[in-house]
């Protein structure tokens, strides 16, 4: 309780933050602050806090709850990669680069949008399946890498973000769970529209793409780009990467369906019929192994791939997103123990007599994208954003679903836009473009989209009141 641990309540988040700042890796900083919180709350026997530690993340990761968004945040690795094996990604994107009718700016832009939609499990295969299928096309219509690089990124991230059945949405149900939230996916479900910083971003891109916009550093680039590339992206001829690419492609839209719709239906049987009732873990994890399994399957019957080579491919990708699943498992660690402390709720006592409430999502949101963008991660500022604002919601009578939201959208933005972000290199290598070029073009109109979603923080800080 804030009146038991005062301003030590607020030891272990800022050590947690400083040492993200200095190292730029979020699972050291993490584990160091669930020891330092461990040392506060067990004063009298500092010794026994390393294991004290350990205990409590082992009784964390085993809490049911937490433990199906562990696997299912694994599992969508192992579904990933099976998809992978079969060559859906590739195939997908040579369909779609088949399927055009001559290349126009406004059918490149949809391409866009497509896939950016479409492949909504995760960044990193959005961004690459995205950045690979459309270079040539941007080249062709005159668009400079470096937009493309903005509108994949911005369209990737912003759309991830906010989809409610992939690895971040379980991050996001597990630091819910963590600070005693009773239906965290339906909280979720009810946060969205308030991710105001992905939202401000889309319609920025939709805004960009149909009046070509151009402010910044990126019209140096345009200008350069007016003249097409290489003769070899206009020679519109394409290999198959593969054998059956219809099927291929047909397997990954299927199981993207199989997906979603698994999880409708486990709303409903675990809410009783009504799926605002039900069991967002649970429908999330039996939605990806039903998802793999019919992957696995459908790829065996149909001859593209043997159980076998599906099998090692599940394992080899749930081993790449262990890493994932170690980060929730601490993050979900350091959250119970900040609300054990009290954090949030002394943090309340200290803005209550200082600061309205209604200041406190534009607050949360300008933090929480200074914080990432110099980490360069989204997890991270979750992890310890998250903790603080629904305590601080509940104590100040601020909306929970607004401050939720601004913690969201501030992590997003360091992710969209910092340099040592993971998605801003990948995407650099996707589009073909040099990194601080993608950091430099991107930054000023994320800039806009910041400066819209902290106003609309305000806005809503007041109507919600």
């Amino acid at each position: 309780m804030p009146e038991q641990f005062g301003w030590l309540s607020l030891v272990p988040p800022v050590i947690t933050v400083a040492l993200a700042f200095r190292m730029r890796r979020v699972i050291p900083a993490l584990a160091v602050g669930i020891l330092s919180a461990c040392v506060v709350l067990f004063a009298a026997r500092p010794l026994a806090a390393p294991a004290i530690a350990i205990d409590r993340v082992v009784t964390t990761a085993a809490v049911p709850g937490n433990l199906q968004l562990i696997l299912f945040s694994v599992l969508i690795g192992g579904l990933i990669a099976v998809l992978r094996q079969v060559k859906a990604f590739e195939a997908f994107a040579y369909v779609i680069e088949r399927a055009r009718g001559g290349v126009r700016k406004r059918l490149v832009y949809g391409f866009t949008w497509g896939l950016g939609t479409v492949l909504f499990l995760e960044t990193w295969s959005n961004v690459l399946v995205s950045g690979t299928t459309l270079r040539t096309f941007y080249d062709r219509v005159g668009v400079s890498r470096e937009r493309m690089a903005y509108f994949l990124h911005t369209i990737a991230i912003s759309v991830v973000a906010m989809v409610p059945i992939n690895s971040w949405a379980a991050f996001y149900m597990g630091l819910l769970r963590a600070q005693d939230v009773a239906q965290p996916f339906q909280f979720l479900i009810a946060s969205v529209p308030f991710i105001l910083y992905c939202w401000a971003s889309l319609i920025l891109v939709s805004v960009v793409m149909s009046t070509g916009w151009t402010f910044g550093p990126l019209r140096r680039f345009e200008r350069a780009a007016v003249i097409p590339r290489e003769a070899s992206s206009a020679s519109g001829s394409t290999a198959p990467p593969c054998e059956r690419v219809g099927l291929r492609a047909a397997l990954l839209v299927a199981t993207l369906i199989t997906l979603v719709a698994v999880v409708l239906l486990s709303l409903a049987a675990t809410g009783g019929g009504d799926p605002r009732n039900g069991d967002g873990a649970a429908a999330v994890l039996y939605a990806v192994i039903a998802s793999i399994a019919f992957a696995a399957l459908a790829s065996r019957l149909t001859g593209v791939l043997k159980l076998r080579q599906a099998e090692s491919a599940l394992i080899a990708g749930c081993g790449e997103f262990a890493g994932v699943a170690a980060l929730i498992v601490l993050a979900l660690t350091l959250g119970s123990l900040i609300k054990d402390l009290g954090t949030g709720l002394y943090i309340a006592s200290l803005f209550e007599t200082s600061l309205p409430r209604q200041v406190f999502a534009p607050l949360i949101f300008v933090i929480g994208a200074l914080m990432s963008f110099a980490t360069g991660t989204s997890y991270g500022t979750f992890a310890i954003m998250v903790p603080i604002a629904i305590p601080l919601a509940a104590a100040s009578g601020a909306s929970p679903h607004l401050l939720f939201g601004a913690c969201i959208a501030g992590g997003v933005f360091g992710d969209n836009t910092s340099p040592v972000s993971d998605t801003s290199i990948v995407t650099a290598a996707a589009t073909e473009a040099q990194l601080i070029d993608h950091v430099a073009t991107q930054l000023p109109y994320a800039l806009v989209s910041a400066a819209v979603a902290a106003v609309g923080f305000l806005i809503l800080g007041f109507i919600l009141d």
